[in-house]
C-alpha cells in the first residue's frame, strides 16, 4: 500500500482561504433565500391589497342591492397581474355572494375582525396566497361591511423568489470561483522565491556546502533558511573533521609501511632458508596490500566533499590523459599477459575537471580492469563524444559483473564473491565519488558480444 501523496502548501493555503469562502456563500445564499421570500411575499401582498381596495371602492347599493360598479373589461384589467391572473370574490354584510369566484376560501375564522387578513389556503387543488378586506357599505350606517377577497397561486411566488436567487447567487459563485483564482495564482506568486531556492538546492553539486542566501527567502521562511544554514555548516565542519582525519592516518601510515614494505623485500634477498623466505614473501605482499590501501584512502578523502581538490576545475583534454595513462600500464598488463589498448578513433574531447581526480579515477578502472581479466583477456580503453556529453570508458572480456552485483560493486570495501585477492574493495567506490564530484554518472554494462565488463564515465562537456 502506497503512502498518501504529500499536500502542497498552495493546496492548504487554498483550502483554508477558498473553505470559508465557500462556507460564506453558503450562509449567504440562505440568508438570500429569506430576504428574497420576503421581498417577493411583501409585493405581491401589496399587489393583492392595491386590487382588493380597487374592487371594493367600486361596490355600490342599489334597492338594498349590492353589486360591483364596474364593466367586466375593467375588472378583467385589475385582475390580471404580471405573473398570472388574480381571483377575486365579494360578500355582503351577510354572506351573501356578490360577485366573482363563489368556491374561493373563506378566510380563517380567528381574522373575522381583521380589517385586512393574508391567509394561505388550497383552491382548485393548487395553493394560493389570498387577502381578505372589509369595507364599510356606507361608514356610519351600521348595515355592516362587504368582505373582499383576492387571491393568487402560490407557485408565481416562489417562481419569482427562485429567480431573484439565482440572481443574486451566481455574481456570488463567480465571486467565490475568481477569488479561489485570484489566491490559487497569488499563492503560487508568493511561493516563487520558494521554488527559486529548491532549484538552487536542486542545482548544487553534492560537495557544495555552501549557505543558502537569505536575502532571496521570505520573511516567514527564513528563520528555516538559517536553520539549514547552520546544518550545512555543522555538517561541512564534520565533513572536514573525517577528511583531516583520514588523509593524517594515511600520512602518518604511509612511511611506516613504504619501510616495512622496503625492509621484507631487503630481507627476502639477504635470507637463504625457504621457510622464511616464503615468510618474508607473504610480509611484503602484506605491506604492499596496506600501501595500496593507504594510497587509495588518501585518494578518496581528496575526492570526499569538502575537499580543497574537490572544487579545483580547469580544462583537461580526456583522449590525451587517457592515452597517456594507459601508455602508463601497459608493463603490468603485460606481466600479466593481458592485451591492454587504447582506441585510436576517440574523441578528442574536453571536460572542466580536476586533472589529478580523473587521473586517479582511470588509475582505478585500468586496475580494476586488469585484476578481474584473465591472463590472455584484452581490455580497451576509449573516448567517445555524444551530444553535449564526452564518456570515457574501459571494457575488458573478463568473466563480467552479475546485473545484482553491478549496484554493490560501488560500495567501499566491497569485493565480489570470487574477486582478485589482492583487491582492497575501493576502486570503484573511488571512481564514483571522483565522479559525482565532477557532476558525472558512472554505468556498468556488459562488454561487446556479452561479454566482460564495460563501465562508462559521462562528463557533460562546458557550454
Amino acid at each position: 500500500m502506497g503512502s498518501a501523496k504529500p499536500r502542497t502548501l498552495r493546496s492548504r493555503l487554498l483550502f483554508w482561504i477558498s473553505g470559508p469562502l465557500i462556507a460564506l456563500w453558503m450562509i449567504s445564499t440562505l440568508i438570500d433565500h429569506d430576504v428574497a421570500k420576503g421581498f417577493v411575499n411583501l409585493n405581491y401582498d401589496r399587489a393583492l391589497l392595491d386590487t382588493a381596495l380597487d374592487l371594493g371602492r367600486n361596490v355600490r347599493e342599489s334597492g338594498n342591492q349590492l353589486y360591483l360598479d364596474l364593466p367586466q373589461p375593467v375588472i378583467e384589467m385589475l385582475i390580471s397581474g404580471e405573473q398570472g391572473r388574480f381571483y377575486y370574490r365579494a360578500n355582503g354584510p351577510g354572506g351573501e355572494y356578490i360577485t366573482g369566484d363563489p368556491d374561493l376560501p373563506d378566510p380563517p375564522p380567528e381574522a373575522q375582525e381583521d380589517r385586512v387578513t393574508y391567509y394561505d389556503a388550497l383552491f382548485r387543488n393548487e395553493p394560493i396566497r389570498a387577502v381578505a378586506l372589509r369595507v364599510p357599505v356606507r361608514p356610519g350606517s351600521g348595515k355592516g361591511a362587504i368582505l373582499i377577497q383576492v387571491a393568487e397561486r402560490s407557485a408565481l411566488r416562489a417562481d419569482f423568489a427562485r429567480q431573484i436567487m439565482l440572481r443574486m447567487m451566481l455574481p456570488q459563485a463567480i465571486l467565490v470561483l475568481l477569488s479561489t483564482l485570484a489566491i490559487w495564482f497569488g499563492v503560487g506568486i508568493g511561493l516563487r522565491a520558494l521554488t527559486a531556492m529548491r532549484r538552487e538546492i536542486e542545482n548544487r553539486s553534492h560537495v557544495d556546502l555552501s549557505p543558502i542566501d537569505e536575502a532571496v527567502a521570505p520573511a516567514e521562511v527564513r528563520p528555516l533558511v538559517r536553520a539549514m544554514n547552520d546544518l550545512l555548516s555543522r555538517l561541512s565542519a564534520a565533513l572536514a573533521a573525517q577528511q583531516r582525519f583520514i588523509a593524517d592516518a594515511a600520512h602518518q601510515l604511509r612511511t611506516p609501511v613504504a619501510a616495512l614494505k622496503m625492509q621484507a623485500e631487503l630481507a627476502t634477498r639477504q635470507v637463504r632458508d625457504g621457510e622464511a623466505v616464503a615468510t618474508l614473501q607473504h610480509l611484503h605482499t602484506a605491506a604492499d596490500h596496506a600501501a595500496r590501501l593507504v594510497g587509495q584512502l588518501l585518494t578518496l578523502a581528496r575526492a570526499e566533499p569538502g575537499s580543497h581538490r574537490s572544487v579545483m576545475r580547469q580544462p583537461v583534454a580526456l583522449m590525451s590523459l587517457a592515452r597517456d595513462i594507459t601508455r602508463e600500464w601497459v608493463p603490468r598488463a603485460l606481466s600479466r599477459r593481458i592485451d591492454l589498448g587504447f582506441d585510436d578513433a576517440s574523441a578528442a574531447a574536453t571536460i572542466s575537471a580536476d586533472r589529478f581526480l580523473v587521473h586517479e579515477m582511470l588509475n582505478n578502472l585500468i586496475d580494476n580492469a586488469i585484476q578481474y581479466t584473465p591472463a590472455g583477456g584484452r581490455v580497451t580503453v576509449r573516448v567517445r563524444q555524444q551530444d553535449e556529453q564526452a564518456m570515457l570508458e574501459v571494457e575488458d572480456d573478463g568473466p563480467g559483473i552479475p546485473l545484482e552485483e553491478r549496484e554493490k560493486v560501488f560500495e567501499r570495501f566491497y569485493r565480489m564473491p570470487g574477486g582478485a585477492p589482492e583487491g582492497c574493495g575501493l576502486g570503484l567506490a573511488i571512481v564514483r565519488e571522483i565522479a559525482q564530484g565532477h557532476q558525472a554518472t558512472v554505468a556498468v554494462q556488459s562488454g561487446a558480444g556479452d561479454r566482460g565488463t564495460r563501465i562508462t564515465v559521462t562528463f557533460r562537456l562546458p557550454q
